[in-house]
Parts: C-alpha cells; sequence; structure tokens
C-alpha cells in the first residue's frame, strides 16, 4: 500500500469530487431528495454530527501544514497517524450501533468527514472492507453518493496488492503526478462515468493543478 503521501493526493482529490459536473447534478438532486425524505423521520445526531466534523476540521489543518513540508515533518505525520487511529476506534463503535453514518444520520457534510476518515486510515482491512459494503448499500440507498464508492474502493484494492479500478490515487514520478496502476486501462472511463466521476483526464487536471501549481 502507498505511504502517506499517497493518501494524502488521494483524499485532497475527494474534496475536488465534490465540484458536481452538469452531467452527475440530476443524480444528485435524486440522492439529495431521498435524503431528505429520510431526514425527516429521524432527526440528524448533532452529537455523531459534530465529532465527525471536528475530527475531519482537526485532520485538514494537520494535512494541509503537512503538504506544505512536501510530506517530510514526521511529527506533523505522527500526530495524523494519531488522530486517524483514535477516529477509527470511535467509528468504529458508532457502525456497531448505528450502521453507516450517512446523510440521514448525520448530515452530508459529517458523512463526508466519516468516509475520508476511513480512507485516511492505516487501520485493519477487514474493518475498511466492512465500511466499503456498507457504502455501497448506503448509495444504493441514496444515504451518500455513489462517488465515494469508487475511492473507498481503490483503497482497499490498492492495500490488497491489486490495480485500482478508478485511477483515484495518484502518485509523484520524475516531477509529474500519475495514476498508480489501473486495471483495465482502455476501459476507465467507462467505469467512472458508471460512479459519476468526471473522465480520468479532467480529474488528472484538476490533481496536477492542486498539487503542482505553476
Amino acid at each position: 500500500m502507498p505511504g502517506g503521501a499517497a493518501r494524502l493526493l488521494g483524499c485532497a482529490a475527494m474534496s475536488l469530487l465534490q465540484r458536481p459536473s452538469p452531467r452527475s447534478k440530476g443524480a444528485a438532486a435524486r440522492r439529495a431528495g431521498v435524503s431528505k425524505t429520510r431526514a425527516r423521520s429521524a432527526p440528524v445526531n448533532r452529537d455523531l454530527r459534530a465529532q465527525l466534523l471536528r475530527l475531519d476540521r482537526i485532520d485538514s489543518q494537520l494535512r494541509d501544514a503537512w503538504v506544505r513540508t512536501e510530506f517530510k515533518d514526521r511529527t506533523l505525520e505522527r500526530k495524523l497517524d494519531t488522530l486517524t487511529t483514535s477516529g477509527i476506534d470511535w467509528l468504529r463503535g458508532v457502525i456497531a450501533e448505528h450502521g453507516w453514518p450517512g446523510h440521514a444520520l448525520v448530515g452530508a457534510a459529517a458523512a463526508a468527514a466519516a468516509w475520508r476518515l476511513v480512507q485516511h486510515a492505516e487501520c485493519a482491512i477487514s474493518f475498511q472492507r466492512r465500511c466499503l459494503t456498507l457504502l455501497r448499500d448506503a448509495a444504493k440507498r441514496g444515504d451518500v453518493p455513489i462517488e465515494q464508492v469508487a475511492y473507498l474502493t481503490d483503497v482497499v484494492r490498492m492495500r490488497e496488492g491489486k490495480k485500482q479500478l478508478y485511477g483515484t490515487k495518484f502518485r509523484k514520478v520524475k516531477g509529474q503526478l500519475v495514476p498508480y496502476p489501473i486495471e483495465r486501462p482502455d476501459t476507465v472511463d467507462v467505469r467512472r462515468e458508471q460512479l459519476n466521476l468526471p473522465p480520468l483526464e479532467v480529474y488528472a487536471r484538476r490533481i496536477r493543478r492542486h498539487f503542482l501549481p505553476t
């Protein structure tokens, strides 16, 4: 599995994902409608929401500082690992009691924070596999965006020593950011479109602009 720098590249790309393309706006609106319907039947758990947002805010501050050191600051890396480990331990209990924390339970922003937390983690892969199954189920019922499934799928596959399916994870090679190896790369854009992701080349340009500004 790639190290911390690779995790950062993939996770920073998640924020780019939050800007839906025109093609996916209709699907996003339909998902939002389902989530709103579910939310009316059970109010958002404010305590869980607050904790997820707090973890995400601290993670973002540490991660932004770390990237400015070009991933060389070991103290920041250790702080991130400690934060992620404690966050995952807490999330295990949340999932055991409530299931996956989707939009209906914690709102869209906190649900996205839970999704990022699992991807940052170097926890037991069995837990990440379980989270992927729960995330897929949540996406099917409209409780999270389907795009999130692609990112966690690539995380799990790479930890298993497999090639990624959707090209969400990048690495630096000779000063250039390129995707980690992709399974059947000639059909990657077909798979990406099925999960409401933009073409790989469009996504790659966003990643390069973010991390390699001219």
